[in-house]
């Protein structure tokens, strides 16, 4: 059997696991059948914790310009360490070139899906992912608008990532399985929550603002569960 990650993923949290200590894992809602998980970003604490220790192999839909060296060091030099952090520019272009070359084949390596956000593109991001879904294997999105929000509260979502139903469903016949994914720093844990299906029985547009809340109410519920609020 192939391996899933790519090498240097494989090498880079090999390494990360011999000084950060892996999170226990509560999944009883974790199935064989492909499964679309919904996490909580948690300003990058979600993606870190849940790729570094979920035992399921995941595709992670990132942000297209990290999976790019160059579109990556320009958002770093440009943005992330010069209006998010206040540096010089100059170090932020020294700092951001190493790290864009790490990052960007990390990213790769891991099988993440691009989302090309605000593009007509985007269309690739859901078609890549249907291809994966119906190969068996499961994909996890942290889909809040407020990414740098640290606090344990689900608060607002996007929600192109439910477009994923209809042209699973077209594809298939079959409902795509949300499962919501939270990651606890209070109690070391990673726990899933309660299967969410389209019914079908509304139109989509209808029942997807449904499902969008059920997904917000769950993790929240979960947050609660582990002691966080």
């Amino acid at each position: 059997m192939l391996r899933f990650y790519g090498p240097f993923f494989r090498f880079v949290r090999a390494f990360i696991r011999i000084f950060y200590r892996r999170y226990s894992v509560f999944a009883p809602t974790t199935s064989k059948e492909p499964t679309v998980y919904i996490a909580h970003h948690q300003n990058l604490f979600g993606p870190f914790i849940i790729l570094l220790s979920f035992p399921q192999h995941l595709h992670a839909w990132i942000l297209d310009v990290f999976m790019n060296q160059k579109t990556c060091f320009k958002h770093y030099a440009d943005y992330t360490f010069t209006k998010r952090f206040g540096w010089n520019r100059m170090l932020a272009k020294l700092i951001a070139w190493p790290i864009s070359f790490c990052i960007s084949k990390l990213l790769t390596s891991g099988r993440s899906i691009p989302v090309y956000r605000g593009s007509k593109k985007i269309i690739k991001t859901i078609e890549l992912s249907v291809d994966v879904l119906q190969k068996g294997e499961s994909i996890v999105i942290f889909p809040d608008i407020d990414y740098q929000d640290a606090s344990s509260e689900t608060k607002n979502m996007y929600d192109g990532f439910l477009y994923l139903e209809k042209y699973y469903y077209r594809k298939t016949g079959q409902h795509v399985c949300f499962v919501p994914l939270y990651a606890s720093k209070r109690s070391r844990l990673i726990i899933t929550g309660e299967k969410i299906i389209f019914s079908g029985k509304e139109d989509f547009l209808s029942e997807r603002r449904v499902v969008l809340q059920k997904i917000k109410d769950n993790l929240n519920k979960l947050a609660s569960i582990c002691g966080d609020t």
